[in-house]
């Protein structure tokens, strides 16, 4: 019979034991380690984010810089090349460098002043367009001058002073404040029932002359109730007007012009057609006819049609 010894039945395991607090330990270091690795992916993330913003907003913020910039720039060459516009376009470039100073001080998104820089370049855009628009009048202005001279009346000191008003008229249209008209349209015409006008070239038909005409878009002029006057020379020069009196003349840069007929226009600096009518005194004479335009003492337009047997 086998004999058993009591002590070593009631002894623990030891082996046993260590390996359970070695798996305790080694489990709770491994969710040590997940969460410090989530927490480290986490904080990288958040890192890259706010770089990632920081570069964007520096980005968008050295472009908005480079727009007003550029937009200075295009000012101070527009105040080079028209000096009688200086006083306006520096009013303008301080506006863009006042904005400028603001993007330039600014710690966040500057996305705010898009619309003022875009509503800043429409102008300059404005102002650009009507420039050449003028310098392509003022090619013209000679020929224009020239008819003028031979319209207005044949005195020598009239002539003295047209000559000067010529040169007022060409210094008041580099300023780009005067009117321009273009699609000038003059005719004879008979006045049909219910108001129907249909265009005749035959003298003896004609019961009225009909000028019609656009005024130009004009965003430097000033805005409101204009007078357009007409002035119409018959073949012989005369000019056809109700009565040789003052109160049938207007002044054209000092001088006293005989109209034909007169108009009034509203202009909110956009286009808009106008007809004026001068109505028959007398038979018209057959030939070449020639009307003329006037509006804030400046001449606005010229024109000629012809009237037949």
């Amino acid at each position: 019979m086998e004999s058993t010894n009591p002590e070593l039945k009631k002894k623990p395991n030891s082996f046993m034991i260590l390996s359970i607090v070695l798996f305790i330990v080694c489990h709770q270091l491994i969710i040590v380690c997940c969460v410090l690795s989530w927490q480290l992916i986490s904080a990288n993330k958040q890192i890259n984010v706010v770089t990632t913003e920081k570069e964007t907003l520096s980005t968008e913020k050295d472009k908005v810089v480079a727009q007003l910039e550029n937009l200075k720039k295009e000012y101070d060459q527009l105040s080079k090349d028209n000096t009688q516009l200086t006083e306006m376009f520096n009013q303008e470039k301080e506006q863009v460098e006042k904005l400028l100073a603001k993007v330039k001080n600014s710690q966040g998104s500057v996305a705010k002043y898009k619309n003022q820089i875009a509503s800043m370049e429409g102008r300059l855009k404005e102002y650009e367009q009507q420039i050449e628009e003028l310098k392509k009048q003022n090619k013209d202005l000679t020929v224009e001058n020239f008819h003028i001279k031979t319209v207005l009346d044949s005195t020598s000191t009239e002539n003295k002073q047209l000559s000067t008003q010529n040169q007022a008229l060409n210094e008041t249209v580099s300023k780009g404040s005067a009117l321009t008209t273009y699609d000038i349209n003059a005719n004879g015409i008979i006045v049909k029932s219910k108001g129907k006008e249909l265009p005749t070239k035959k003298a003896k038909r004609v019961e009225k002359i009909r000028v019609c005409f656009t005024i130009g878009e004009n965003a430097i002029a000033t805005a409101g109730a204009k007078t357009v006057y007409l002035r119409i020379a018959d073949p012989s020069g005369t000019i056809l007007s109700s009565s040789a009196g003052d109160e049938f003349s207007f002044d054209y840069q000092g001088a006293k012009l005989q109209y034909s007929s007169k108009e009034q226009v509203t202009f909110n600096n956009k286009a808009v057609d106008v007809c004026i009518y001068w109505a028959k005194i007398k038979d018209f004479t057959p030939g070449n006819y020639t009307v003329d335009l006037f509006a804030d003492g400046n001449a606005i337009g010229t024109s000629t049609f012809i009237l037949e047997k």
